[in-house]
């Protein structure tokens, strides 16, 4: 049996914090405004796992209203996500996912992302697709106000 789920995120830039995308530090002017790291990329791959588990979304199991999520690394949550996914025999066969921002531009940090996602989920870098692409300078993430992400995971279910 497979499962497919879609996840989406969106988060704003700000100058007061780092960019984190898919467990890396990226160097930038600016980071994303979130309550935990705002890794946009991070939080699209466990909406689309959530998604595809028919579990709901990021924010019904690690609520930003909750302290204990403030400032917390998005791999976290990605881990207990894989756990979950793990316990109902589950196993991801792909992920494909799209980074959308004008600035940085992503192509010299695609391997370092992969091979950090990889570890992460414990998944062969191979079956790990990292894209990105700009919004052609319209609209907010073209003129540098967010950055936003949008992801694709084919699960199966263990025989």
């Amino acid at each position: 049996m497979y499962r497919i789920g879609l996840g989406f995120d969106i988060h704003k830039t700000s100058e007061k914090r780092e960019l984190f995308i898919g467990g890396i530090k990226i160097p930038s002017k600016f980071g994303l405004l979130g309550h935990s790291d705002a890794d946009v990329l991070i939080h699209s791959i466990c909406d689309a796992i959530l998604g595809a588990l028919a579990l709901g979304d990021i924010g019904e199991h690690f609520s930003d209203k909750d302290p204990k999520n403030k400032n917390k690394k998005s791999s976290f949550f990605l881990k207990k996500i894989i756990k979950m996914l793990r316990d109902r025999d589950f196993k991801i066969v792909n992920i494909d996912s799209t980074i959308i921002c004008e600035k940085p531009k992503m192509l010299k940090y695609k391997r370092k992302i992969k091979q950090s996602l990889a570890s992460i989920m414990k998944m062969d870098v191979d079956d790990i697709s990292v894209k990105a692409t700009t919004f052609e300078k319209l609209g907010p993430i073209g003129n540098n106000e967010g950055i936003a992400c949008k992801t694709i995971a084919l699960l199966e279910k263990k025989k």
